[in-house]
């Protein structure tokens, strides 16, 4: 009975007649190419979307190797087109710099940093802000790998920035605003205020010296009450870290590592920078307004002859930073950047090692494995064309619309009929 069965099926199905719509596989070749192009838009989408999510850029480059470069004699204003730090990371700087048609109070505050070989590249740091009116806003290490700048936020906490210019990556150190790099950069002095230092009212706080980059606290100095504290306030690490010497207003004091004071001095001028102390220890150098350099005893306080400095500087940039700023010694002589915008040799006869462009602002340059001879710059090399960017919110937008428009019957089927060829 099985075999009966069996051949009226087989009977059965050779007489049905069985009609192949046409065009049938036309319509399959067409759903075969238009799956695969709905494959590679979506792979598409995703590879652009990973290149313009805003957590994207190219793997930095290796840090600086110990070595020796050489400081041009001048810096140019960045080229059209200069990749941004983030996107193009350098293995340090060799000078930063901020242009008074970039500082716009109130608004964001671009960075031209200066690597080897006339490496160009921007910053566009969100804030710009001080620790104090007589401190710089941007304070570059000595060995040129980090930048620091003051954080402040909504709540009047004072913290600083930290800028890898190797990577591009900013931490925050939450023990103050930055006052000073010790001269081998290896501690930093922050600042922090017990309230709203601008304001009439006496406002105490205390300078933390910290260790670089982890920020990690290692001693803390008290400051003095004062209306208006952060005015006029400044801060100098010794060349071995066992000394700061504080300067509010017209006093200059110097703490010992222990918290405990070694001499209060009257002064007439400002401490002379992060290099503020000789390399010996046994003299501090102020700045005054005249371009001299006032050394006290580093033992008592005591006033010295003073030293030539820079005949007919002068100060372009904030008014309250000091004339002569000692960045770093070459044995006995002094390297300074004078008025913002001029980095001398202070030799028996100063002399230029490097020129900013008369539209700089603030300036400052690195000072560890720099040879002594400055070189005489190529052209200005812009770096890589910056990738091509979406900003999330757009692409979020695009899905929302994507979605929204699939979630309609009519566009749902329409799209479904086009997959299937028909």
């Amino acid at each position: 009975m099985t075999t009966e069965l069996g051949r009226i099926m087989h009977d059965v199905a050779d007489n049905a007649a069985m009609r192949i719509p046409s065009g049938l596989y036309a319509r399959a070749r067409r759903a075969r190419r238009r799956r695969l192009a709905a494959l590679a838009a979506v792979t598409t989408l995703l590879i652009a979307g990973g290149i313009a999510l805003p957590g994207w850029r190219p793997n930095p480059p290796e840090p600086a190797e110990p070595g020796i470069d050489q400081l041009p004699t001048v810096l140019v204003s960045p080229p059209a087109g200069t990749a941004a730090l983030d996107d193009a990371p350098l293995p340090r700087a060799l000078a930063v710099y901020a242009t008074a048609d970039q500082f716009l109070p109130g608004e964001n505050s671009p960075l031209t940093v200066v690597g080897g070989d006339d490496r160009y590249r921007g910053y566009d740091r969100p804030e710009w802000t001080f620790a104090s009116e007589s401190t710089n806003t941007i304070l570059l290490s000595p060995d040129g790998r980090y930048v620091l700048m003051a954080r402040w936020g909504s709540t009047g906490s004072h913290r600083s920035r930290l800028l890898d210019v190797a990577t591009g990556d900013v931490a925050t150190l939450d023990a103050g605003a930055p006052l000073t790099w010790s001269p081998d950069g290896t501690l930093a002095a922050l600042a922090r205020y017990d309230g709203d230092a601008s304001g009439d009212d006496p406002i105490g706080g205390h300078i933390t010296v910290v260790s670089m980059p982890d920020g990690r606290k290692l001693w803390q100095v008290p400051l003095t009450p004062l209306p208006g504290l952060y005015r006029e306030l400044r801060a100098a690490l010794s060349p071995d870290g066992s000394m700061l010497a504080v300067q509010q207003r017209d006093q200059v004091t110097a703490y010992r590592r222990d918290g405990t004071v070694a001499w209060r001095a009257q002064v007439a001028g400002q401490l002379a920078g992060r290099a503020a102390w000789t390399p010996d220890g046994r003299r501090l150098l102020l700045s005054d307004a005249r371009g001299r350099l006032l050394p006290l005893d580093a033992s008592s306080g005591a006033a010295m002859p003073a030293l030539p400095g820079v005949d007919g500087a002068v100060r372009v940039g904030r008014e309250k930073t000091p004339l002569i700023e000692v960045v770093g010694w070459r044995d006995d002589t002094a390297l300074a950047i004078v008025g913002n915008q001029r980095l001398y040799e202070l030799g028996d006869q100063p002399r230029v090692l490097l020129t900013a462009p008369d539209t700089v602002y603030e300036l400052d340059v690195a000072t560890v494995r720099i040879s002594a001879e400055p070189r005489v710059p190529g052209a200005a090399d812009p770096g890589p064309r910056p990738p091509l960017r979406l900003p999330g919110w757009a692409l979020t937008l695009v899905a929302v619309a994507v979605v929204v428009l699939l979630s309609r019957r009519g566009p749902r089927h329409a799209v479904r009929d086009w997959l299937r060829g028909t």
